[in-house]
């Protein structure tokens, strides 16, 4: 099927009001609240719902139009499906202070405000009271006991997703949402802020028919270069794939993890020193506070690139994980098999009101010395045991040994990482004073955030 696909649920969300006169007319008299972060146990910010609000409006998560109901995240919770029955992996909740909203009942219009400015409406279908914090965050990612096929311990406070809905407020509003005044996205941002109706005119306009998507929380060494390319040429089966769409995931993350600047720029580095051509290479993002829920997080994955236009999405071991919570091979399992503890009895692509892009499953690159080139490792899950596709012995490069090179101040062989990709971690490293995800870094970007009003 040529990209770019049906959008997920048949029809792409845009709750965006451009006209400012209708705008202001919409918002005239409403009672208004401001958009609060989600703080974790050291005061630190884990979340912003401004950008589910982006997110949710702009159609990255369609066909979800708003907030979820309490029957909504029910239904999430009990077998990951809107209660119109698409898939949809995790619960979306606009959560607040019980006196944050005394006077509003359901029914109402209320505005939402960003550092004092005018965001979106939520027009208030339900007002609820949510459950106890530990058991809803429980039941969002799994426990050891109601999950084994792939929870292999019970999730805490270390895990950020977890952490978020172990931090929610008590009440919930439940509605849709309407962007009312369009922000203006910030430096380096602007440049790869490509919302799905964007998106998809973009990949109908360059003529991909077979696009393969990349999500990243990284910036990319050469074993991410290498996965890219290999998925976009084994995703076409009869012929290779036409391009990759690299999609960042912009919001909140745990320490240690990249800067989202460098991410972006990371991969535009790519681009630019021709390592892809721009023709079969395009870098964008998505704003969500991650939830680094693997299985779950590949489901939400799928559903965002679907609705920007690619056909098929990689995904490889620990998929958007952290931590020795899951399963490694868990993603893998969830498109090969499903996983019924989940609710999810069949793959996501192949199942009634499911997903229409497809997985490309993926095992790991390491560098061989002997050959003087990057070889395939493939994966070890369902009997498969990970053999080298040359018959020496390659040297994985983890990801904590990286850092540990880049912290220590020396730049990293080109056998691991291009020199173009190093100079930006360097460039945002000066900015930020380290260049990793901080406790001030995670304060910087809630006071700036990623755009303004």
């Amino acid at each position: 099927m040529p990209a770019p696909l049906e959008p997920h649920g048949g029809r792409l969300v845009y709750n965006v009001i451009e006209d400012r006169d209708k705008a202001a007319a919409m918002i005239q008299g409403l009672p208004s609240i401001e958009i609060e972060p989600t703080l974790g146990p050291d005061g630190s910010p884990i979340r912003n719902p401004y950008r589910e609000i982006m997110s949710i409006a702009y159609g990255f998560f369609s066909p979800v139009e708003g907030f979820m109901t309490r029957n909504e995240v029910e239904s999430i919770l009990k077998e990951r499906r809107l209660l119109n029955g698409w898939l949809f992996p995790f619960p979306l909740i606009y959560d607040v202070d019980e006196e944050k909203i005394k006077g509003i009942k359901e029914g109402d219009s209320v505005l939402l405000k960003l550092k004092g400015k005018p965001l979106a409406v939520l027009n208030v279908e339900e007002i609820w009271r949510l459950p106890d914090r530990k058991e809803l965050a429980d039941a969002v990612f799994g426990t050891p006991e109601r999950n084994k096929e792939v929870v292999k311990k019970r999730f805490d406070e270390k895990h950020p997703g977890w952490l978020i809905y172990r931090s929610m407020r008590p009440m919930a509003l439940a509605g849709k949402i309407t962007v009312v005044n369009p922000p203006r996205f910030k430096e380096p941002y602007s440049r790869f802020w490509m919302p799905p109706r964007v998106s998809r005119e973009y990949v109908e306009k360059k003529g991909w028919r077979i696009v393969v998507a990349h999500q990243t929380r990284n910036v990319p060494h050469i074993g991410h270069e290498m996965l890219m390319k290999r998925a976009m040429f084994v995703a076409g089966g009869e012929r290779p794939g036409d391009a990759v769409l690299v999609n960042a995931i912009i919001g909140a993350k745990r320490p240690g993890d990249y800067v989202d600047e460098a991410i972006l720029e990371g991969h535009e580095a790519l681009n630019k020193a021709g390592y892809f051509h721009p023709d079969r290479h395009v870098v964008t993002m998505t704003l969500w506070d991650m939830r680094y829920g693997n299985p779950l997080e590949s489901l939400l994955h799928g559903i965002i690139r679907q609705n920007m236009g690619a056909t098929h999405h990689m995904f490889g071991r620990d998929h958007a994980a952290t931590g020795d919570y899951y399963d490694p091979y868990a993603t893998q399992y969830l498109w090969t098999r499903g996983l019924p503890s989940y609710g999810l009895n069949e793959p996501p692509h192949m199942t009634d009101k499911g997903l229409r892009i497809k997985p490309v499953n993926l095992g790991e690159f390491a560098y061989c010395p002997k050959c003087g080139e990057y070889t395939y490792l493939g994966m070890s899950y369902e009997g498969y045991k990970e053999v080298a596709l040359c018959g020496h012995t390659p040297e994985r490069i983890s990801g904590s040994f990286l850092r540990g090179i880049i912290i220590e101040g020396l730049r990293p062989p080109k056998v691991v990482m291009r020199p173009e990709v190093y100079d930006v971690i360097v460039k945002w490293w000066r900015v930020y004073g380290y260049p990793y995800v901080t406790d001030k870094y995670l304060r910087i970007k809630e006071q700036e955030l990623e755009v303004e009003l």
